[in-house]
């Protein structure tokens, strides 16, 4: 026996909302589909978003589903139920468009499975690897020649970024990554030439008004939730991500921290203080307390960190290079202790170099060979700006591979043969 419980209004208003709408389309759901995160979409809105570069990962979480994502049976019965002219509108829609038919036929058999032979023809295991050594090299080689003449603009590499450095490209592979619903909103954006700093001083009026009429409320509230969650993000990159941002800035830094740690500090301080060097005395010289959550990560040093960072900076100026490797060992466990072996050897020669002055009493000579010896790098190093925009990629990347793993063994060459040195003036 059927019980027939009567609903009012508002609530019915709070199910669709939050349960029964797509987060795609922000509509009711038809032929919902539940992936293995969870999340629930219009069939055809996940057969359009797999369409777009047969994409496999949710349009909301972007966790990867496998196999054939199937209709959620009950959650259509409930929806068809509670919503029915709704859901009958929206199917005869979607049955009327040519491309959405299309689609969701090729996104059916996109997964059909056929049985594979009976009986494999066997495998010789010193061809396959053969084979596998070959084909990974070529892929090496085009990946290689690829990056050296584009930039990588995947999202993740993006959210890398400072809000405040996005460029109008920047900000349209944002909105698209939003969801396939931003698909007539993006040319906007990027007609508008709406870079990073437009982006983060929209409002509600802005996206309702010209030049955007985005007349969707929900749409304009999505937008500004995410703008406002991006705002709120504290950017904290790893060593390979700073690499993929900054390819320039890391070899200079890489080479300069190594070469005159104190004249790149400095340099640092003057030309680059919001986005290279407080990053690093906050991390070299923390604060002895963490700040409050909303407490901006570029505020300027306390008392107590510049200190320290003063302290270090003119007597050991590589052991800040190892503070700050230190703080990446969760993630890069083995380069950072590289840098950190290198940073206590490269300390090593700069204590020997000064006491050997100091010893012979040659200290007024240290301005001339520290001037000779910043004239030194520069001139090793003018080949590669002056030819930075022709240098590929690959090349780019031995240089900075050779500056993390290499360098070190030639440094532990060099703090032997001073002690050496040291130990046979100091022999009768």
């Amino acid at each position: 026996m059927d019980v027939c419980i009567p609903m009012d209004p508002e609530p019915l208003a709070g199910l669709l909302a939050a349960e029964f709408t797509c987060h795609c389309c922000y509509e009711v759901l038809v032929e919902p589909t539940t992936l293995p995160c969870g999340h629930s979409f219009c069939r055809h809105c996940l057969a359009s978003w797999w369409a777009s570069g047969l994409r496999t990962d949710c349009p909301e979480c972007r966790a990867v589903w496998q196999g054939f994502p199937r209709v959620n049976i009950l959650l259509r019965d409930a929806v068809e139920k509670l919503f029915p002219a709704d859901v009958s509108r929206r199917k005869q829609a979607v049955l009327s468009d040519p491309w959405l038919r299309q689609v969701l036929l090729m996104f059916r058999n996109s997964h059909t499975h056929t049985a594979g032979p009976v009986n494999p023809p066997q495998i010789n295991i010193r061809e396959f690897f053969s084979g596998v050594l070959t084909a990974l090299s070529c892929v090496a080689m085009v990946l290689l020649v690829y990056r050296a003449f584009s930039a990588d603009s995947s999202h993740e590499t993006l959210l890398s970024k400072p809000l405040s450095t996005w460029s109008a490209d920047d900000v349209m592979l944002w909105v698209e990554h939003l969801g396939v619903w931003t698909n007539q909103y993006k040319e906007t954006f990027h007609r508008e030439q709406i870079n990073g700093r437009a982006l983060s001083a929209l409002s509600d009026e802005d996206l309702s008004t010209a030049p955007f009429m985005i007349q969707h409320q929900a749409h304009r509230r999505i937008i500004l939730e995410e703008l406002h969650n991006l705002t709120q993000l504290r950017v904290t990159l790893t060593l390979w991500g700073y690499k993929e941002l900054y390819l320039g800035k890391t070899v200079f830094l890489l080479v300069g921290l190594r070469s005159c740690p104190r004249l790149t500090l400095l340099y640092l301080f003057l030309f680059d203080y919001q986005l290279t060097f407080l990053p690093f005395i906050h991390t070299a010289c923390p604060a002895t307390q963490d700040p409050p959550a909303h407490t901006p990560l570029q505020d300027w040093p306390g008392w107590r960190q510049w200190a320290e960072f003063l302290l270090m900076y003119f007597l050991l100026p590589h052991q800040l290079l190892a503070a700050f490797a230190w703080h990446w060992m969760s993630a890069h466990y083995w380069t950072a202790g590289v840098v950190i072996v290198h940073a206590a050897l490269l300390s090593v020669l700069d204590v020997s170099f000064h006491w050997t002055l100091w010893t012979r009493g040659e200290m007024r000579t240290l301005p001339k060979r520290l001037w000779l010896h910043v004239l030194s790098v520069m001139l090793s190093s003018s080949l590669l700006v002056l030819l930075w925009p022709l240098v590929p990629l690959f090349f780019i990347n031995i240089e900075i591979y050779t500056q993390l793993y290499i360098i070190p063994f030639i440094t532990a060459a060099l703090v032997k043969n001073t002690l050496q040195r040291t130990d046979a003036q100091q022999r009768p």
